[in-house]
């Protein structure tokens, strides 16, 4: 069974995800007491992006990049959400996620 999938997979729920938080800071939508929404989409973009990894690697292809992408997901929950540290640390992991493609 092959996994080439995978990352397509890890890389548009990453992408759905930071639309979310987008759309949630700048207030074009609200989920008033669905926030878990977006955390149960945060959670399910760390372990796709876990199943990348090892996917990338059997491929033989740029699975180390995605330690930039891990390292900013990590780090994410302490950075408050709506700051410019929040905000910095998705784009880049997400930049990094998509290195890992191409």
């Amino acid at each position: 069974m092959t996994l080439e999938w995978l990352p397509l997979l890890g890389l548009g729920l990453y992408a759905a995800n930071v639309a979310l938080g987008a759309g949630l800071q700048l207030q074009w939508w609200s989920l008033h007491r669905a926030k878990w929404v977006h955390h149960a989409l945060y959670f399910a973009v760390c372990v796709t992006t876990l199943g990348s990894g090892y996917a990338l690697f059997n491929l033989e292809r740029r699975w180390w990049v995605l330690l930039v992408t891990l390292g900013c997901l990590a780090y994410l929950p302490k950075a408050r959400g709506g700051t410019g540290l929040h905000r910095s640390l998705t784009v880049t992991g997400l930049l990094a996620y998509v290195l890992a493609l191409i």
